[in-house]
């Protein structure tokens, strides 16, 4: 796994899911319930990897994956405001595949068309533009970008 000496990624554990869902409400505008988060938590087919500083354990980024044989979906990554521009992104997406099962290396997600700077980080990645959802998005209404990468 990349390493970084400032943050250490572990997996989510039950007391984290109130901090979750607080991080998510005040990230997405369709945020996820604690309950959202309980469930993929307890699932054996979801990774929610959570990045931590090393020396407080605050969650300063997170994720949620499900799998299912051979594919996945990143169905959240968020970096908490004051410590975005600071590769935590980059650095999470990089840790998910080494978390997943080996056998998945195929990968999707959805995207903000307007998030630039996400889907500049994703297409780095190796993840590519499959196909649009319009109005995937609400608060406000957006199309998604449905990008996919496959591992080889």
């Amino acid at each position: 796994m990349m390493q970084r000496d400032d943050v250490t990624v572990r997996m989510a554990v039950l007391k984290d899911v109130i901090r979750l869902a607080e991080l998510d409400q005040s990230i997405f505008s369709d945020f996820w319930s604690e309950k959202a988060f309980i469930s993929s938590v307890d699932s054996k087919m979801e990774i929610v990897p959570v990045v931590t500083l090393n020396d407080t354990d605050e969650i300063v980024a997170y994720a949620a994956v499900s799998f299912v044989l051979d594919e996945c979906n990143i169905n959240r990554i968020a970096v908490v405001q004051e410590f975005r521009s600071r590769g935590l992104g980059t650095y999470l997406l990089g840790c998910i595949e080494e978390l997943l099962p080996p056998e998945v290396n195929i990968f999707n997600l959805e995207v903000r068309e307007s998030n630039v700077h996400a889907i500049e980080m994703y297409e780095k990645f190796g993840y590519t533009v499959l196909g649009r959802r319009k109005k995937f998005y609400r608060c406000p209404v957006e199309d998604a970008l449905l990008m996919t990468k496959r591992k080889v």
